[in-house]
């Protein structure tokens, strides 16, 4: 039985597939230009070649049949992503369709560059069960062209004609086009669980240093202190664009859900709002681990960090002591001087105790950020770096 990978934060299955979703709409983007242009550049050839009106037709017809599915489906996608996934499948399906239906009509070997042309606008799609459908059509499609059409095989040394050898070089060239498109797939999906993991990380340590703050501090964040200078900015707006409410009543709204009233209750008293408006309220709440409250963090934090392009999704980012390049010997050092740092305190936060840090960094996500290898030594030998600060800062009380 196949076994599921364990994932340490399971959230980012669902961002990662939110952007697959999302660049795969900008994938159907570009496949409705290739076939908006395709079919312009087929209509406007068999037009000239003064091909029959119902050849001319039934191609226009077809690729006018893709673009509105590839339309339909962007457009109900926004609602239900398996429109997204729908419009893949059946557009490569669409794709290959018409490659074979331009191949029977033109009857010329030089058309079989159609099948390729199909097979490339569905490896944009990056998907396995796209690259499975491609591969089986275009199998099947010259094997069908090799029994029937076995003239546009020939070459003009009979001689070198061979069955055999015809089939086999198209395993092989398929097997190529499946071995690269595989690599792809895997490449993409790495890169997304990447930047989905990074996204997850930058989170739960902006909610670790939330909850680092209030427990260090003991103090909470002034709530009533902002909801007064937000009703006095809002106020300020309303008198200066001429309008009575510039917020809408959404103020009110948002107090009565930082005072923990039920969403029932708020809907009851606010008819004009639903449940979907609400989960959008409720991230821009002051208090605990909203997203308004973690954006104003990382704006403070990161607006003097200096990041190049090539770093960009580089998971070190966030992952401060588990450096791949570093070795062991300096994670332990690194960790060390942090564990006497959380010890001695600073001007923003007091000194914590050995078992506030232990609770801290092994009871929390913290843990996983860090290299497995330290974390197996801190839990094992805790008491070995609260000596090292001991000593380290009586040391420097006796200078």
């Amino acid at each position: 039985m196949k076994r599921e990978p364990v994932r340490v934060f399971p959230e980012t299955e669902e961002y990662r597939e939110m952007l697959e979703i999302k660049h795969l709409r900008s994938k159907n983007h570009l496949v409705i230009a290739i076939l908006t242009a395709g079919a312009l550049i087929t209509i406007l050839y068999t037009a000239l070649a003064a091909y029959p009106l119902v050849y001319v037709l039934s191609l226009a017809v077809a690729f006018l049949a893709l673009i509105l599915l590839n339309l339909t489906c962007l457009a109900y996608g926004r609602e239900n992503v398996r429109f997204n996934q729908l419009n893949k499948y059946v557009t490569t399906f669409g794709v290959f369709s018409v490659a074979v239906a331009m191949i029977f009509i033109f009857r010329s070997p030089s058309m079989l560059s159609l099948l390729f042309i199909a097979y490339a606008i569905a490896a944009f799609y990056q998907d396995r069960k796209v690259m499975f459908i491609s591969n089986v059509s275009l199998l099947f499609t010259f094997l069908a062209l090799m029994t029937n059409y076995r003239a546009f095989f020939a070459v003009e040394n009979a001689s070198a004609e061979n069955d055999f050898g015809l089939f086999f070089f198209v395993i092989v060239f398929i097997t190529l086009l499946t071995i690269s498109q595989y690599i792809m797939i895997k490449q993409k999906g790495f890169f997304y669980n990447q930047i989905a993991l990074s996204r997850e990380t930058e989170f739960r340590n902006i909610e670790f240093m939330i909850d680092a703050g209030e427990k260090a501090t003991k103090t909470t964040i002034d709530a009533k202190g902002y909801f007064a200078a937000t009703e006095a900015f809002a106020a300020a707006l309303s008198a200066r664009i001429g309008v009575p409410d510039a917020l809408g009543g959404k103020l009110s709204v948002l107090r009565e859900l930082e005072a923990g009233e039920t969403r029932e209750t708020i809907l009851e008293r606010h008819p004009d709002e639903t449940a979907a408006s609400l989960s959008r309220l409720s991230d821009l709440l002051f208090t605990g681990c909203h997203k308004l409250r973690k954006v104003a963090i990382k704006i403070g934090r990161v607006r003097a960090v200096d990041v190049h392009r090539r770093e960009i999704f580089s998971e070190t980012q966030f992952k401060t002591f588990n450096h791949p390049s570093d070795t062991l010997e300096i994670k332990i050092i690194a960790f060390a001087i942090f564990y006497a740092a959380l010890k001695r305190g600073s001007a923003g936060m007091r000194p914590l105790s050995e078992t506030e840090i232990y609770d801290a960094i092994v009871h929390s996500d913290y843990y996983y950020y860090n290299d497995p290898g330290v974390m197996r030594i801190y839990r094992e030998n805790n008491a070995v770096f609260d000596a090292i600060a001991r000593d380290a800062f009586s040391a420097e009380a006796t200078k």
